[in-house]
């Protein structure tokens, strides 16, 4: 518990360039060290093959080994040579979340992420002032837009799917997040935030609720906006007012020098995080990132790493339409000796199950967060941004309690019914040779042979 929030404080919350009073105490090497230790720990309880069939670890690992095979190729190796030391950095949190949070299906994680937004947006609030507002070295403007569009459909989700407290704290973390997301004036953010929003109202069958609640949001996205917020939407229709349209350094010249490059480049691009480095020797001489995720992928480590980071986010689409999906279990995993003493009681017909109403809410909640990074992606470079990689250690967390859930479904749902076998006189009345075939013994296990996950279910102790 520990090293969960203590990696996700320094990694995700960036809590030492939030408070810098901190910084003495090192907290980054106290972190990685405990979640190394940690790490070890947890992974030595799961034997390897397990450890190894972690959802998204395989696709994760893969696009780190294609970074690493983008440093010897780069425009600059010592540059990409550092970059690639901040990924690894990345990848190993992500893999010492996923695999420490296996146990309670990423609830630790989930209330330490509550807690990393909780803390950046109170921070904006706190030192608000004018202009675009930003609380770290590592987040700017628009980074921190995207990460409050990303995390506002998981604290709504944990605000419908927690205990009270964690219901009132979650609803007070996504307010908080809703108002500092309008101190960014990030119009990437917002449009980010709009598709998520017609997403929900498209998916959704209970449209009215939800609505009334996205009118709620709405209406203090609104009031809490400056003027010179909306100031910078006014500009759109105008293509020579707008830089991104009309400058050399706007995002439709660097989008166009950046496709130029993936083409000359297209196995092993021209190095992790480099982008900005070989724009300014090879593209259009601006030294600024890509400002989209996919063609950041595809410039700097190649097509092949935009195969596998797509293939990703799909993933991640998938697993999430598995939670939401009704077809499920609807109780939690118990241990073998619970569930063999007496069936699970079910649900009222017409009344959902608690436990498999707040799965499905949080599996939601990964759905519509991937459909805001998915759509804000498209005008920031956040191909290994920390808040978009704890996001998928959660999701590989639930992916874990969800295949536990799909798998004792298909041990409770093995037909039972008994093979026929041939009548044959026993040596006494009532023996187990005088089973006949529809007879009120046939569906004892003395007259038929019991499969082992049935043995597994009516015999907890493995005789």
């Amino acid at each position: 518990m520990v090293a969960i929030h203590l990696l996700t404080l320094v990694g995700f919350t960036r809590i030492a360039e939030l408070f810098p009073v901190l910084a003495p105490l090192h907290l980054g090497k106290l972190a990685f060290a405990l979640g190394g230790l940690t790490l070890a720990v947890s992974a030595s309880r799961i034997t390897p093959p397990v450890v190894w069939r972690t959802p998204l670890l395989r696709q994760v690992l893969l696009l780190l080994l294609l970074a690493a095979l983008s440093v010897p190729f780069s425009v600059w190796r010592a540059g990409a040579l550092e970059s690639f030391q901040g990924v690894a950095k990345t990848v190993f949190i992500f893999v010492a979340l996923a695999v420490m949070s296996r146990r309670d299906g990423g609830a630790m994680l989930r209330l330490a992420l509550m807690i990393g937004v909780s803390l950046l947006s109170g921070m904006m609030l706190v030192e608000k002032g004018t202009g675009r507002a930003f609380v770290s070295a590592t987040y700017d403007a628009n980074d921190l837009a995207l990460l409050f569009a990303m995390f506002l459909p998981v604290l709504g989700a944990e605000g419908l799917a927690g205990r009270w407290v964690v219901r009132l704290a979650a609803w007070g973390a996504a307010a908080m997040a809703l108002v500092a997301m309008t101190m960014t004036q990030s119009r990437g953010g917002l449009v980010a935030l709009a598709v998520m929003g017609l997403h929900m109202v498209l998916a959704s069958r209970r449209r009215l609720p939800l609505l009334a609640l996205l009118l709620l949001a709405g209406g203090i996205f609104y009031a809490s906006a400056d003027a010179s917020f909306w100031d910078r939407f006014a500009i759109l229709g105008d293509a020579d007012a707008d830089y991104n349209v009309s400058a050399r350094t706007g995002r439709l010249e660097l989008w166009k020098s950046g496709l130029a490059m993936m083409l000359s480049n297209p196995l092993l691009g021209v190095g992790v995080g480099q982008f900005a480095p070989a724009n300014f020797m090879y593209g259009n001489g601006a030294y600024l990132t890509a400002h989209n995720t996919y063609i950041q992928v595809a410039t700097e480590m190649g097509l092949a790493a935009l195969v596998v980071y797509c293939s990703l986010l799909l993933t991640v689409a998938r697993l999430a339409d598995r939670g939401i999906s009704p077809s499920r279990p609807s109780h939690p995993p118990e241990t073998s000796s619970e569930t063999s003493s007496e069936a699970l009681p079910e649900a009222p017909p017409g009344h959902e199950d608690p436990h498999a109403r707040a799965e499905r809410l949080r599996w939601l909640g990964v759905r519509y967060a991937l459909t805001a990074f998915m759509t804000g992606i498209c005008f920031v470079s956040e191909a290994f941004s920390m808040s978009f990689f704890c996001l998928l250690a959660l999701v590989a967390a639930m992916a874990v309690r969800l295949e536990g859930r799909e798998a004792a479904s298909g041990i409770a749902d093995e037909p039972q019914t008994p093979a026929p076998e041939p009548y044959r006189r026993g040596r006494g009345r009532g023996g187990a040779g005088n089973v006949r075939p529809g007879s009120h013994n046939a569906g004892t296990t003395l007259g038929r042979r019991r499969s082992p996950a049935h043995a597994a279910i009516h015999d907890p102790s493995g005789r």
